[in-house]
This record gives C-alpha cells, structure tokens and sequence, in this order.
C-alpha cells in the first residue's frame, strides 16, 4: 500500500473522479487525460493501492514538504522534459507532429481547423498587399474574431455584430470614397 500526503484538495477530487473510478468518456476532455490513464493504467498492471490523505497546508508534514519542494524544483528546471509517447500507458494516443495531444480533443480539432480556415482568409490576394503572414498575429487575431461577450449583452446582437467584424475586416463597409 502506498500513501501519499497532499495539501492539494483539487488533487484529491481529481484522483477519486479519474483514478479511482471506472474509466468514463468525459475523462477525454480534461488536460491531462494521458498521465491520468498511465496512473491507472500502471496502478491496475502492478496491483497497487494508492491512498491520497489531506494534510493541511503548510502544516510542516515532512512528506507534504517533500512534494512542494520536488514541485518548485520542476518549475525552476531550465531543461524541458517531456514523456515519450511510448511511456504512456493510453487505451489511445492521439499524436499531432508527432506530440500527444492532452488536452480536450474536440477543442483541439476545432482550434486546428479554426487556425487553416484564418490562414485561408489571410493569404487571399486582397490581403497580400498589406503584409505577409509571418507578420500576423494570429492570437491576437482570433481572439478578436472569436471574443464578443463584451461588445454584446444579448445574443440579439450577436448577427449583426459578426457582420460588422466580417465586413471590417474584408473592408466592406461604406466609406466615402466607394460611395
């Protein structure tokens, strides 16, 4: 039996909702779905039994400092580490240039093709003139084009609002010279 001592209550519900309970689709969309199924998965191929106990933070529980310690040294760490595709220990690993994707997938195909269908956009002829694609910014961009909750209270203007972001940004709108 294995006891681990954490001051992390997210920690706790995160181990009791994906560890200790049977696998469930849902698990698919959280970050870190991958290292939440090797845990399992290495836990039920060795037959061990792990135990989470809630310490209180910063009660000076030498094994809670132990942990802190191992995470502030993680975060400090100037090499990036990462875990081969084969470590893990997934039903299914979906790789994207070759990395696993852990994150929710769905939102991560629907940033992929969000992210072609602007590019798409920004290599049209009409837009060449302007600048290259390499001087876009492409966060930025989309979060102006994705990001109306505060330019709108009520989903009624929503329509028009997206028309008018459209046609400002393809230069549609009548101004005096094509009028």
């Amino acid at each position: 039996m294995i006891t681990v001592a954490t001051d992390c209550a997210q920690l706790l519900s995160l181990w009791s909702l994906y560890v200790d309970a049977p696998f469930i689709p849902r698990m698919l969309k959280e970050p870190n779905y991958l290292l939440w199924s090797s845990i399992r998965t290495l836990m039920l191929q060795k037959n061990l039994d792990v135990t989470l106990i809630k310490v209180p933070a910063h009660a000076d529980d030498p094994l809670n400092n132990h942990v802190d310690a191992l995470a502030r040294a993680a975060h400090t760490d100037s090499h990036l580490s990462s875990q081969p595709s084969s470590d893990l220990l997934a039903p299914c690993i979906l790789l994207f240039n070759c990395l696993p994707v852990d994150m929710n997938i769905q939102k991560f195909i629907r940033d992929i093709f969000d992210a072609k269908s602007l590019l798409t956009l920004a290599v049209l002829p009409r837009f060449n003139s302007y600048s290259s694609t390499s001087d876009i910014d492409w966060a930025c961009t989309k979060f102006c084009l994705n990001n109306n909750k505060q330019f709108v209270s009520h989903r009624n203007g929503h329509s028009e609002f997206c028309s008018f972001r459209i046609k400002l940004l393809l230069d549609m709108l009548p101004m005096l010279t094509t009028l």
